[in-house]
């Protein structure tokens, strides 16, 4: 098992309450998303008693909320894996190289699982070309 020597058990504590508390927070937002959803949907009714503008602007929200809304569970995928690297004794350690995660990284994102390098090569294999 790696380790990121870098890392104390106390600063793995805090980190751990920091991603308990982001967790919840991405979960109510994700809740609230999909309930706004709901109950756009009921709103919107019948597309032919509305105007083009309206129903582009409604266009315009949907596919905004899918998006942050796929932002949201992606960091929550996040989340949940680095409480699990938590539990396995892996926290700060990049999934995909195995080299230390830098704790300045960490502090400022506390779900980090990769390196900025592999997070990097992650998102261009995931984001379809242009």
């Amino acid at each position: 098992m790696t380790t990121n020597e870098e890392l104390d058990e106390q600063f793995i504590a805090r980190q751990r309450q920091r991603l308990l508390e982001l967790r919840e927070e991405l979960q109510e937002m994700t809740r609230g998303m999909e309930e706004d959803q709901a109950s756009r949907g009921e709103a919107e009714g019948d597309a032919s008693e509305h105007d083009p503008g309206d129903m582009s602007h409604q266009m315009f929200t949907r596919e905004m909320d899918a998006t942050v809304g796929l932002q949201a569970r992606r960091r929550l995928e996040d989340v949940e894996r680095a409480l699990e690297k938590i539990e396995e004794g892996t926290y700060g350690v990049c999934d995909d190289t195995g080299e230390p995660i830098p704790r300045g990284r960490l502090e400022a994102m506390p779900e980090a699982i990769r390196t900025v390098e592999a997070q990097q090569r992650h998102d261009r294999t995931r984001r379809p070309p242009r």
